[in-house]
């Protein structure tokens, strides 16, 4: 059956999805519905995965630097971070009104809700400008359940700050005639991009290439352009994008944090590649150039059959943009990471959705059965569920892998008081501050093990008289040998009580100030021992009262110990008896385990 044309001006009683379908510019009432539910499917998804998707290291690293903004800190000189500020210093103001809590994480997802829905906005936008409708809205419904793009853009991050931004950009520059203020607000956003990341960069250059690729093959006199209003424009445009990067390192150098900005955004980024030992090989930046090839006359077509000059531009444009940024992705940026695409995705997939758009036509003039099918609904329907069923079966939303970040932070709170110091990672305890400053990412640790970055872990510990560790594996085993001994000799792992261990964070591992006491003796009472970290400690056993001489006086509970040896003499407490920093002895955490929590009955 195919659907008459419907006008965009209809009957009262015309249904809503007949006049959704004239809106968009759909085949009929079928279509919208479908759009309408995949979108509902699409919102629904997203929240469900916001609540179980596993927390990325950078979400709690980013949270980290923005908590340091409330509390007083100052990024780069209290805070090792190689970001802009941007992200951090506009979000600080909504980490303060949440306050220190457990779930803080996934409040932040939900705030950056918004930013999402710039995007697909945009996203929208620019394929209703470039194509239609019916490309925007089917270009917004695919990108958001494409997995790569889904599961991404989720996570609090600054590149779903910076992303949509981007987008904004781009939606600014080609939603209508290039003029002085339009190249001043698209010159901001730009800058604003600048003010969140440095990667920024890769904007400009396929921003240049796109303008004159496009320029060239479109022809600068068909879409009315004099060189004056060129250079009007671009001066207007570089002037505001420099406004924003201006302002931050002007704030930096006058507060005489410069060469801490400086090292953190600019060399540290530089040196990274040289870190990590990696080498850009040659073959990515013939590959890169023969693909742009291939785009730019892929574009040349674009452009010839689109009759309208300023719409074959603005097509052209759009796309040498897309390309030229992933194109400028692999030829020259070392260290890609999937976040990196994020700016691509969405500018793509207005293509894509095209394309799948115009061969869902062509196949639906056919008489098979699968023709039929796509003539009701259209082929994009079955990409998008496509899309969903993969991101089922790849990462299923029924296996909770977000919790063990939760609660993680629940027993910090739990264990530590707001001036103590711990050691992480990278930030991942949010709260409270790190007794280290570099965050120990793969490249840190490799320059750490090559001497490029000295190693002061276990001095910075002892300094601060760090009692709490928290060890993320897959992380700490490329450290050195001599701080995996430090930590080993001098923290103990802990957990709740009645609590197995790893119970709750199979990937991570809480450890206190302690250790294992054994006699000196086979069978004797005499127990010497070493304190490195100076701190109250208790002597505990897992189930009786300790009794005892600690370093010839009565022992009768927590007491300070200085650094150095100090021996105790027991007199009761079993055979397993360990030396424990008080305060986590005092909130219920141990290092003697049981398999299972005491009966309640």
């Amino acid at each position: 059956m195919v659907f008459p044309r419907i006008r965009s001006v209809t009957v009262p009683s015309a249904s809503l999805s007949r006049r959704g379908a004239a809106y968009f510019g759909m085949s009929g009432p079928p279509e919208c519905i479908a759009v309408a539910s995949l979108f509902a499917l699409m919102i629904v998804f997203r929240i469900v995965n916001m609540l179980h998707y596993q927390f990325d290291s950078d979400e709690p690293q980013h949270l980290h630097v923005i908590w340091g903004w409330v509390h007083g800190f100052v990024q780069y000189r209290d805070l090792f971070d190689n970001h802009m500020p941007l992200f951090h210093i506009a979000l600080a103001p909504v980490v303060a009104l949440i306050g220190e809590r457990a779930t803080i994480l996934y409040w932040m997802r939900f705030v950056l809700l918004l930013m999402y829905g710039i995007a697909a906005w945009c996203t929208y936008r620019i394929g209703a400008l470039l194509f239609s409708r019916r490309v925007g809205v089917w270009a917004v419904i695919l990108v958001g359940l494409y997995p790569e793009y889904h599961f991404t853009s989720l996570e609090f991050r600054t590149d779903n700050l910076w992303g949509p931004l981007w987008l904004l950009c781009i939606t600014v520059l080609v939603s209508g005639v290039l003029t002085v203020p339009r190249a001043l607000i698209a010159g901001l956003l730009l800058g604003l991009c600048f003010g969140v990341s440095m990667k920024s960069t890769l904007f400009v250059f396929s921003l240049l290439v796109a303008t004159a690729v496009t320029l060239f093959l479109v022809g600068r006199d068909k879409i009315g352009l004099s060189w004056a209003q060129l250079a009007r424009c671009g001066t207007a445009f570089v002037t505001t994008t420099l406004i924003v990067p201006g302002v931050i390192m002007a704030f930096f150098a006058l507060k005489g944090l410069w060469p801490e900005f400086r090292y953190c955004v600019f060399d540290f980024n530089v040196l990274a590649p040289a870190i990590a030992n990696e080498h850009h090989s040659a073959r990515f930046l013939v590959i890169s150039s023969i693909a742009f090839a291939c785009v730019i006359y892929a574009t040349r077509q674009v452009i010839r059959v689109t009759s309208d000059p300023a719409l074959a531009f603005r097509r052209g444009f759009v796309l040498l943009t897309c390309t030229s940024y992933l194109a400028a992705l692999y030829s020259s940026w070392v260290l890609r990471t999937p976040q990196d695409y994020l700016p691509f995705y969405p500018l793509a997939f207005v293509f894509f959705t095209s394309a799948i758009i115009t061969v869902s036509a062509r196949f639906g003039s056919a008489n098979f059965a699968v023709a039929k099918a796509l003539r009701g609904v259209g082929l994009p329907a079955f990409v998008a569920l496509l899309f969903l069923s993969i991101s089922l079966v790849t990462k299923p939303f029924w296996n909770d892998s977000s919790r063990e970040e939760t609660d993680l932070l629940q027993s910090i709170l739990t264990i530590t008081n707001p001036n103590d110091y711990v050691f992480d990672c990278y930030g991942e305890t949010v709260f409270r501050q790190r007794c280290c400053r570099p965050v120990l990412e793969t490249i840190t640790l490799k320059g750490i093990r090559r001497r490029i970055i000295p190693d002061t872990l276990a001095q910075d510990c002892i300094e601060t008289n760090t009692c709490v560790a928290v060890i993320t594996k897959g992380r700490t085993h490329l450290g050195t040998k001599i701080f995996k001994m430090f930590v080993s000799q001098n923290y103990l792992p802990v957990d709740r009580d009645f609590v197995s261990p790893n119970y709750s964070w199979p990937n991570r591992e809480i450890r206190v100030a302690g250790a294992f006491l054994s006699p000196a003796q086979p069978h004797g009472n005499r127990m010497d021992f070493e304190v490195v970290i100076p701190a109250r400690y208790e002597i505990i056993a897992p189930d009786d009262p300790v009794t005892g001489l600690l370093d010839g006086s009565s022992y009768e509970g927590a007491r300070f110990l200085e650094r150095g040896k100090h021996t105790f003499v027991k007199t009761s407490g079993g055979q397993n008896i360990a030396l424990l920093w008080a305060q986590a002895a005092d909130r219920h955490f141990t290092p003697f385990y049981r398999r299972h929590p005491p009966s309640r009955s």
